[in-house]
């Protein structure tokens, strides 16, 4: 055997352990997910204040039931849970996730073991609710076979102590429904295979919609009121109705392995890049088989593959200039793709392990995790022009908010604020593994996601501060919002 054949042989024995690695990787990821039986209904259970100023009142909740409409008992919660009006007045929390029966239901049953109201001289003990520390809440809903519901009992600790030692928790409930007065923020679960749905004028958990194994990338067609989400453990994509919080359709991606990201383009494009069209195509990326399977949203059809780079990782989109922008991680490369007829244009090298872009005003940034460093590239003259130094490794960034840069570094726990003549302001702690970000320009917000502890940060741009932290899902992923 010549010395050519046999480094031919060691390469292709190389690359197929690679792609063996990444489905043990993948199937390793499914198989830490939440188990949650098909045969059932998800049931997320949220808790917030109706009080900003609230009396520093505290409780213990050591059980909760659904009854049914026939009055029939679920079990909820069996273990104890400790609510501060104090920290509750922070942020909505997620009492408990569970999977119960599919059903009418007309109540919350919750059992308090102890309340107590903290005063200057100490805690003083409260009396519970007669009978035997009950509470029935009226809630009437429907949980159905394989869909997610939320509920968030609404707690008011200013009206919850009767006669100044007796405790009547003032308990409202707030279920799942549109939100037409709202604006809405979607964030994919990949632990939990659901869609948490979070009203950005209240800012908390409103709804839930399940969808495939894995959810990671999003998109929006705005015009159509529909959210697409990339399945990752099943290879297919979830068409979700943001007006009805309600899976419409399921599309089987027939090529391509290990999707990961997607994006939309409509067909028709006003020349600011408004959406002008109904329908148009998908673009989802195959980190496994390295290229970008193309759908139509028309016939929700396979219109073709396109080969890209090694590994890649994120992808973007200029309405305008109807360019398609793909990070080729183990490459180290940046592909183009044309809408016009979707194959690669251009390819441009940037530095270690891109795994992230935004799309500036004729730039593109290109967050290399791999080497600490941003490249800023030209579009147009299809290069880099500049690099910008970082201390940790960037993830994944946006621009806006007068064209500052944001940053999540994953690594290091933080968002990374940078100037418009691109100078670091601030290197704001978020929590932990922050994956993804968004912005709400209009309202001021900047929304990360953090991986590490199932949480979305809010975070004000102005004052360069955490606002608020919003408990989402298991390993949160994407986030994207919608206008109302």
């Amino acid at each position: 055997m010549s010395f050519h054949s046999l480094n031919r042989d060691i390469v292709r024995i190389a690359y197929w352990l690679c792609i063996l690695a990444s489905v043990l990787f993948l199937s390793s990821c499914i198989n830490a997910k939440r188990s949650f039986p098909p045969s059932s209904g998800r049931f997320l259970l949220y808790i917030h204040s109706t009080t900003t100023s609230p009396p520093d009142v505290d409780f213990t909740i050591s059980g909760i039931d659904l009854e049914t409409d026939d009055g029939r008992i679920i079990k909820v919660v069996e273990d104890t849970i400790n609510i501060s009006s104090i920290a509750l007045a922070a942020g909505q929390v997620l009492l408990k996730e569970a999977a119960v029966e599919p059903a009418s239901y007309r109540a919350i049953k919750i059992r308090i073991s102890r309340a107590t109201i903290n005063k200057k001289e100490g805690p003083v003990s409260l009396a519970l609710p007669e009978p035997d520390g009950m509470l029935s809440v009226k809630a009437n809903f429907t949980i159905r076979k394989n869909e997610s519901y939320v509920c968030s009992l609404e707690w008011n600790s200013l009206r919850s102590i009767e006669d100044r030692y007796r405790f009547q928790p003032y308990i409202g409930v707030e279920l799942q429904m549109p939100s037409p007065r709202g604006l809405l923020l979607f964030v994919s679960n990949r632990g939990s295979n659901y869609i948490t749905i979070i009203d950005r004028s209240r800012e908390r958990v409103i709804g839930a919609v399940t969808v495939g194994d894995g959810p990671s990338g999003m998109a929006i067609n705005s015009l159509q009121d529909q959210l697409y989400v990339v399945n990752s453990g099943s290879r297919s994509i979830s068409v979700i109705g943001t007006s009805q919080f309600r899976l419409l359709a399921t599309i089987q991606l027939p090529g391509g392995m290990g999707p990961s990201d997607i994006i939309f383009v409509p067909d028709q494009v006003a020349s600011e890049g408004t959406q002008l069209s109904l329908d148009g195509k998908l673009y989802i990326t195959n980190r496994i088989s390295n290229d970008v399977t193309v759908v139509s949203t028309a016939t929700s059809h396979m219109l073709g593959i396109v080969p890209v780079g090694n590994h890649p990782s994120h992808i973007a989109a200029d309405l305008v200039r109807k360019e398609i922008y793909v990070t080729n991680e183990r490459s180290n490369d940046l592909n183009i793709i044309s809408v016009a007829d979707d194959r690669v244009v251009g390819t441009i090298a940037v530095n270690r392990s891109p795994t992230g872009i935004a799309v500036g005003k004729d730039k593109l940034y290109i967050f290399n995790e791999g080497s600490n460093n941003i490249s800023i590239v030209s579009p147009s003259s299809r290069k880099v022009v500049g690099t910008i130094t970082l201390a940790a490794s960037p993830k994944r960034g946006m621009v806006g908010f007068g064209g500052r840069i944001f940053i999540a570094d994953t690594s290091a726990d933080r968002v990374t604020f940078l100037s418009q003549l691109d100078f670091i302001t601030r290197e704001l702690p978020v929590s932990r593994g922050p994956i993804n970000i968004t912005g709400d320009e209009r309202r001021n917000r900047i929304y990360v996601t953090n991986s590490g502890d199932n949480s979305v940060s809010v975070i004000d741009p102005v004052g360069e501060k955490v606002s608020k932290k919003i408990f989402v899902g298991l390993n949160p992923f994407g986030v994207t919002l919608i206008d109302r």
